[in-house]
């Protein structure tokens, strides 16, 4: 009899659309050395009898920005570990939608991430903290578990990200965690862009050129805490982080 051990599922994310990765062209990196996960379609990539130890990947996929994770067991779930890998699109992605970037450096920065502030994906009506539980005006969208989603705040100047542990009802979700403010009725939920801090605070965060309004709330942080810019893509000359 042959018994595998299921370690990890890596599932590949563009990070722009929130669609999954297919690119067959992929190369993985665990702690530096080389790695060859098995492709099970879908993303989704997996390692079987390596043991479950924290690491480091790095992952490199045509069309995309090479990335890095950290892979860290006590946040995954123990049954099916499953982590994500956002991916930045390239800005020579050949065949896809044109990119806008946001580029720098600051000193002190730990990473970077923004929710698009025009349409939201779906609106909270409610939150009861005791039970983590979110009702909403409309249907949340199918598929929603473990992904990444922002609440923006009333006044429209911050956001709280989130996670759904749970589907409850199609317009009742339970949630990972509670909010460090207050939820309002009719706060906008949009779908978090992800981007890409380096360990000299070399950062880069884009989105998809498919819109002619690209109003995005940026959410960074650093040494010094948690800091917000609202930034319009087709004009970021006036956007600085610091």
């Amino acid at each position: 009899m042959i018994r595998h051990s299921l370690d990890l599922v890596v599932r590949l994310v563009d990070t722009t659309t929130g669609l999954v990765v297919e690119e067959g062209n992929v190369r993985f990196w665990k702690n530096a050395e080389a790695a060859q996960p098995i492709p099970r379609g879908n993303g989704n990539y997996v390692f079987l009898n390596r043991g479950r130890e924290d690491c480091t990947l790095e992952i490199q996929v045509r069309g995309y920005e090479r990335c890095r994770i950290d892979v860290r067991y006590e946040e995954l779930d123990k049954l099916i570990p499953i982590q994500d890998a956002f991916l930045i699109p390239s800005e020579e992605l050949s065949g896809g939608q044109p990119v806008l970037s946001l580029t720098g450096r600051l000193s002190g920065l730990k990473s970077i991430q923004a929710v698009y502030s025009g349409l939201p994906v779906c609106t909270a009506s409610g939150f009861d903290e005791r039970k983590r539980i979110m009702t909403l005006i409309q249907d949340f969208p199918p598929g929603a578990e473990g992904v990444p989603y922002g609440l923006i705040h009333s006044e429209g100047k911050s956001y709280e990200p989130f996670v759904v542990s749970e589907r409850i009802s199609r317009r009742t979700v339970r949630l990972a965690q509670t909010f460090a403010e207050p939820v309002t009725a009719n706060s906008p939920i949009s779908r978090i862009v992800f981007g890409q801090v380096d360990e000299e605070g070399n950062y880069c965060l884009r989105v998809r050129d498919d819109s002619d309004r690209l109003h995005y709330l940026i959410r960074y942080v650093t040494d010094g805490g948690i800091g917000f810019l609202e930034a319009d893509f087709h004009d970021l000359t006036q956007v600085k982080l610091e």
